[in-house]
């Protein structure tokens, strides 16, 4: 089994990441780079992120 980890990526990355016609491993490894932790923001969310069944909006809002 491998190990795996999510990828952040930049807003004008995504595209690129996600285009099934276009396949350029030297391209989509430049992509895997580390996210400025600066631009992150942390927040809690609802638990119902922690079931693939859930995929609603309500999943991504802050909880306040």
């Amino acid at each position: 089994m491998r190990d795996r980890m999510p990828v952040i990526l930049r807003k004008d990355n995504e595209k690129i990441w996600l285009d099934r016609e276009r396949f350029d491993s030297d391209l989509l490894q430049s992509l895997l780079v580390p996210y400025e932790a600066d631009l992150m923001r942390a927040y809690p969310v609802s638990p119902a992120v922690g079931s693939p069944k859930n995929d609603t909006p309500e999943c991504v809002k802050e909880i306040v």
